[in-house]
């Protein structure tokens, strides 16, 4: 009757007690109502004027329509390595849970010894401590063997095993969101990489079609030369041209490669099995025009960089009351029951039953401050989550200030040099006429088409830049993870009997 009433009290204050240690709120940061780049100004380009509505934040990339892009970042999802690791770093934080919860339950061991010797006791030692508790040595002369079964269960009276758990939780959360941030950057990745790749394979184009024009520009100029029309400064302008033109080309077609190469890593492939979907050009995807970028809160709910240090932030905070419950003291149950005996030579052989049962508990005292030292380091760490959870606010307002100011520059620059490019070509044209009447020198059409080519590729060059920042500004508003949440289960623990068994059938390798 003792015994019930001790296990019945126990149970009470185990599920009765508080938990030490600060319980989490999530702050309230101090972000500015409205981005400084959303400006009134800038009102008509966040969608006031748009004919289109702005692309879905969790699939931003589809805006582009383009099917090719599509398919590289589904296969991107699927196959990406970055995404593989996070995802295996996940499971292991979530079956770390399955760990802390197991510490905070009654555990069950088998223990038994034998030996023979000087001793009365032969089996001190050997076998498991609360096992030995339940020691009768009435009737033997010396015990020679023992086995039985004990368990110990230690009470959850300061919540510290709540705390761990919390914080293990957290720490889940955190891999979680650590998980979306990864593909928040594959995904960007996968993006910019296409837009480079397209850009690049403009530029050779350029390139190819400007070294072709210069090619039979210098095969007119020679036959005028050979007919004493023009004279021999035309035909090494011409030759210098056609010779500066071709130098480029090859330097930008490994440029080429090498962006097939970063996208086939991408998507999980080796650059071999990807160079022929890659190597047929294309243009350069169309930009949308800017959208509206909210407001800096909804950022709180969208960055996965955000949710993940505020998750790490809850999990320092369950930390320190983790580390104050090790100040109070350690109350545990512990029972066994088994059999001990003589024998082994010692006669007459005898067996006897045995079983303990009862409370403990250990209390540190003086421990010359190590105790009280871990609490402080534990409030360190989590007043350093605090700053780093402030901070990562910080820097995506910040970024987004930036993307959405650069996206719309890079707009306005591709409107001027549309412009420069058409009178570029009329310049061409007029001076290539003036040219073939005698009116002018060679040295006008070659300055003519050098600037040409050079407002093509500046051109190019913008559209990259604008598509760069088309990307930056998505992934600074938290953009393209949502869609992709799902992951597997995963695998239930099993009792350390079963487990090893299972372990030992199978193997236990990756």
């Amino acid at each position: 009757m003792n015994a019930l009433r001790l296990i019945v009290l126990g149970l009470i204050a185990a599920l009765t007690a508080c938990a030490v240690g600060p319980n989490y709120r999530t702050p309230k940061p101090d972000e500015p109502p409205s981005f400084a780049a959303n400006s009134a100004a800038n009102s008509a380009a966040f969608g006031a004027e748009a004919t289109a509505p702005p692309p879905d934040l969790a699939a931003w990339w589809r805006a582009l329509n383009d099917a090719e892009l599509d398919s590289l970042v589904d296969r991107a999802v699927k196959s990406n390595l970055d995404l593989e690791i996070a995802l295996e770093r996940l499971q292991q934080a979530r079956t770390y849970e399955a760990v802390v919860v197991g510490r905070a339950l009654p555990d069950v061991d088998a223990s038994a010894a034998a030996g023979r010797g000087t001793g009365s006791d032969l089996t001190k030692g050997r076998a498991d401590a609360v096992l030995r508790s339940a020691d009768n040595g009435s009737g033997l002369q010396r015990i020679n063997t023992i086995a039985g079964f004990d368990s110990v269960w230690e009470l959850d009276l300061f919540g510290k095993f709540r705390r761990e758990f919390q914080a293990a939780r957290a720490e889940s959360e955190a891999a979680r969101a650590a998980r979306y941030d990864v593909l928040t950057s594959v995904v960007a990745d996968v993006v910019r990489a296409y837009v480079d790749l397209r850009g690049l394979q403009v530029r050779a184009g350029i390139l190819h079609k400007a070294s072709d024009v210069m090619r039979e520009s210098l095969r007119i100029v020679n036959i005028r030369y050979e007919r004493g029309i023009t004279n021999e400064l035309d035909v090494a302008l011409a030759t210098r041209e056609l010779a500066t033109l071709e130098a480029q080309i090859a330097p930008v077609e490994a440029e080429v490669n090498a962006a097939q190469y970063t996208l086939a890593v991408l998507v999980g492939e080796y650059p071999e099995n990807m160079v022929q979907e890659l190597s047929k050009p294309d243009l350069i995807p169309t930009m949308p025009s800017a959208t509206a970028p909210g407001v800096p809160l909804d950022l709180l709910k969208r960055r996965p960089d955000i949710q993940q240090a505020e998750r790490e932030l809850a999990a320092a905070t369950a930390r320190i009351g983790a580390a104050t419950a090790d100040l109070f003291p350690q109350v545990a149950v512990s029972a066994s029951i088994g059999s001990e005996g003589q024998g082994w030579g010692t006669t007459p052989s005898i067996n006897k039953h045995i079983w303990s049962f009862g409370p403990g508990a250990v209390w540190p005292l003086l421990d010359f401050g190590a105790l009280d030292a871990q609490v402080d380091i534990a409030q360190l760490a989590a007043r350093a989550s605090m700053v780093n959870y402030r901070k990562t606010i910080l820097n995506a307002v910040q970024q987004v200030d930036t993307s959405l100011d650069a996206y719309q520059a890079q707009e306005k620059r591709i409107e001027q040099l549309s412009t420069a490019m058409m009178a570029g070509q009329r310049a061409v044209d007029l001076a290539t006429s003036r040219y073939d009447r005698g009116l002018t020198d060679f040295l006008n059409v070659v300055d003519a088409e050098r600037q040409l080519y050079d407002l093509q590729e500046q051109y190019t060059e913008a559209q990259v830049t604008q598509g760069e920042q088309f990307v930056q500004l998505y992934k600074s508003l938290g953009g393209g993870w949502q869609n992709y949440q799902s992951v597997p289960a995963i695998r239930r623990p099993q009792p350390a009997i079963v487990a090893a068994f299972r372990r030992v059938l199978t193997g236990s390798a990756p």
